[in-house]
């Protein structure tokens, strides 16, 4: 029965301003794809170094600091002819376009919010702004995450202590050198241990090798297993870990396992598991894998994050029927179409999909991973080229460490309740219907997480809750200054509640609307506050 249903609405107008510098900075379109634009840079001012005397003009009167492709990997026409740019000087986009149309037809200006990112020196080669000295790799996957907006936050900080049950980590490898603790030897795991570090943390801006999502926090290092016990894992959280990584799991439930969750969760420790490899052709959804299904575990499946369009990875199967891959936000790896006409209805290969279930709290990328491990062994350059959860459980893990890094005294409820309230919903995707309560809240989103966990702790500062549907799961959020929930929905066996300091704002298309098993409970009380001793105890 709904026992309390509080509701705070405050009528009012909201300013924002931003401090914006006389820089101009967009991005810009090429009339044709054969129309380069040749540049070099030195101390940090590019000169165009092609025949067109206009644009010479032009990049020498602006003072050009950066112009690239901004597209590096696209496949479609328009992507391939945009440039990115950023001028010293105002008016640099108003005058490629009104003084040499035949050269550029579009530009479009990039907003303040928009760049507030960083990216470090090893960023691969998805890189846009930043210069990249480490591996030639894709990592598209953090830029589908909006890893580069959580960096604006924070790289992380080294006071919080991310814990790996994956295999060993290598102490003395440049991306983790005076970050690693090894609290249990571990096997090597055919780098498994490494590959899910790396990931996860791998240090950022040292011009070697590539960055992890959480690239300051600290690193124990365990092994993995114990299904019955989860001791090592209980070792972690003792010594301190904020978020534990278990890229494994079983199909045995164990009470004295959830019970050692239970008290990590006492502890202030979050675990993160997979729900691991399996068809779900075979296990229907049917099969769940522990520790990923116990109680107050963030569960992880995997999503595809590449392209944007079929015509961009379109395959032919043995039989001739045509498929396309890496379709973004389909939860399966494989897209077929009805009738084998393109235009028509698309559908996902229940072979192509990992094991879903409704233990699934979350999603993220787990299709052409950088496999790390494989790259020390060959020195290959290599992705996975089929879905798997293990290269997924990390970049949560990671974006837990982050958030933990801007709020270190959010709680395991609070963690768990931020990474779905900031998630992508997937529901517009008509071929993921099948799935539908087995996917979780959708996609992972690292930016709006760490951006959302921050925002907790401004006075000035709106905390956003927007633009999904929750019909069942547990919300708690403790002690923000100021909630703004639009375009949301709370409904059926959901339970809310929200404490805020100052204020509580609801606008429209929210739905609050609770069954007799569901219950919100929005409460605005001044003295709210975070006690993170509460955490330890």
């Amino acid at each position: 029965m709904l026992k309390k249903f509080l509701l705070f609405i405050f009528l009012c107008s909201i300013g924002t301003s931003f401090s914006w510098s006389q820089e101009d900075r967009f991005y810009i379109r090429t009339i044709d794809e054969q129309i380069e634009i040749p540049v070099t840079t030195k101390d940090s001012i590019v000169t165009y170094i092609g025949t067109h005397q206009k644009l010479k003009e032009l990049f020498d009167t602006y003072r050009v600091q950066v112009f690239r492709k901004g597209f590096k990997y696209a496949e479609r026409d328009k992507l391939k002819r945009t440039y990115f740019a950023i001028a010293e000087s105002p008016n640099f986009q108003k005058a490629l376009l009104e003084e040499i149309p035949e050269v550029f037809e579009f530009g479009e200006s990039l907003e303040p919010e928009t760049l507030k990112i960083y990216e470090p020196n090893d960023y691969g080669i998805t890189s846009t702004i930043g210069k990249n000295t480490g591996l030639q790799v894709n990592l598209d996957y953090l830029d589908f995450l909006g890893v580069p907006q959580a960096w604006y936050y924070t790289t992380g900080s080294p006071d919080i202590i991310m814990g790996i049950s994956d295999g060993s980590v290598d102490p003395e490898n440049p991306d983790f050198k005076g970050r690693v603790t090894v609290v249990k030897e571990s096997s090597y795991s055919r780098g498994h241990g490494i590959s899910v570090a790396t990931t996860a943390a791998a240090s950022g801006n040292n011009g070697y090798g590539v960055v992890g999502v959480c690239s300051d926090c600290s690193i124990y290092t365990t092994t993995y297993g114990d299904f019955k016990f989860l001791n090592q894992l209980l070792e972690l959280s003792r010594a301190g870990a904020k978020v534990i990584n278990c890229s494994w799991g079983g199909t045995r439930y164990h009470e004295t396992a959830q019970e050692a969750i239970n008290e990590m969760r006492d502890n202030g420790t979050v675990i993160v598991a997979v729900s691991h490899n399996p068809s779900f052709r075979v296990t229907k959804g049917k099969i769940p894998r522990y520790p990923a299904a116990y109680e107050h575990v963030i569960s992880v499946g995997s999503i595809q994050h590449r392209f944007d369009d079929p015509s961009e990875s379109l395959r032919i199967n043995k039989k001739g029927d045509p498929y396309a891959v890496g379709l973004k936000y389909y939860v399966g790896r494989a897209v077929g179409f009805k009738g084998n006409d393109l235009n028509n209805e698309r559908f996902i290969y229940r072979a192509s999909t990992n094991n879903l279930d409704p233990y699934v709290d979350i999603l993220a990328p787990g299709n052409f991973i950088f496999r790390y491990g494989k790259y020390i062994e060959t020195e290959e350059i290599l992705y996975n080229q089929t879905e798997k959860t293990s290269p997924a459980a990390p970049l949560v893990s990671g974006t837990i460490g982050l958030m933990f890094s801007v709020n270190p005294c959010l709680s395991v409820d609070e963690v768990n309740s931020i990474i779905k309230l900031s998630a992508t919903n997937i529901d517009f995707v008509k071929a993921n219907a099948q799935f539908k309560g087995m996917y979780g809240a959708g996609s992972l989103h690292t930016g709006r997480a760490v951006k959302m966990s921050y925002d907790m702790l401004q006075p000035d500062t709106y905390t956003m809750i927007e633009n999904q549907h929750f019909s069942r799961w547990n919300f708690k959020l403790d002690a923000p200054y100021k909630l703004k929930i639009r375009n949301q929905r709370f409904t059926d066996s959901v339970h809310v509640n929200f404490t805020a300091k100052n204020e509580i704002l609801i606008e429209n298309e929210t739905v609050l609307l609770p069954s007799e098993n569901g219950e919100i409970i929005l409460t605005i009380h001044p003295n709210a506050s975070y006690n993170c001793k509460e955490n330890k105890e």
